[in-house]
């Protein structure tokens, strides 16, 4: 009986901290962010890069809702963080494909997404 009470609270913890470090992403990523870079995995001229950064901002919210605006487009839906905290899975609502990004960094500042060869840098809005 004493080891099922030790397994059952190691298991506890080990869901709370899941819960809580993917929690803390979800978290940390619902704020607005100002695309600051983006990296095409097909070279673009500084011109189009340039148009493409004008303006744009991603923000997402606490219940799971972002909006996408500026120069890289509009778009608008729900988003999901994975248990790990790796990856960021958005699913329109303005009829535009739905996609997976990859978490490269989350900082309180810093968000750094790739998807398919393409890597988009934002900071905080301020």
């Amino acid at each position: 009986m004493k080891n099922v009470k030790l397994h059952l609270s190691a298991a506890c913890m080990a869901l709370f901290m899941l819960v809580s470090c993917s929690g803390g992403a979800a978290k940390k990523l619902a704020k607005t962010w100002t695309v600051s870079n983006i990296q095409t995995a097909t070279a673009l001229p500084d011109s189009v890069t340039s148009k493409m950064l004008a303006g744009s901002e991603m923000a997402f919210t606490g219940d799971g809702n972002y909006n996408v605006t500026g120069g890289i487009g509009a778009d608008q839906g729900t988003y999901t963080v994975d248990k790990d905290a790796k990856n960021l899975s958005t699913t329109s609502t303005a009829g535009k494909e739905n996609a997976v990004y990859t978490i490269e960094k989350l900082t309180d500042d810093e968000l750094v997404l790739k998807n398919q060869g393409n890597t988009i840098t934002c900071t905080a809005k301020k």
